[in-house]
């Protein structure tokens, strides 16, 4: 278990089935940021969690939402 300050990242299935990926959480520990998911998230399933390196340059692609027509 990771016990540093920094960003955690987090692939969770919620409550009604929905997979959602890539959520950073800042936290103290991986406790308090397992924490603040599971508030935030009531009743989810924490498929995965990594802690996001301080020193990476790489940052998180940005996805445009289009909607697009049958």
């Amino acid at each position: 278990m990771m016990n540093a300050s920094g960003k955690f990242l987090y692939t969770i299935r919620s409550a009604n089935g929905v997979l959602v990926e890539n959520l950073q959480v800042f936290g103290k520990t991986r406790s308090e940021a397992d924490e603040k998911i599971r508030q935030m998230y009531w009743r989810c399933e924490i498929i995965s969690c990594n802690m996001v390196s301080k020193d990476s340059k790489a940052r998180t692609p940005h996805i445009k939402m289009q909607w697009v027509r049958p």
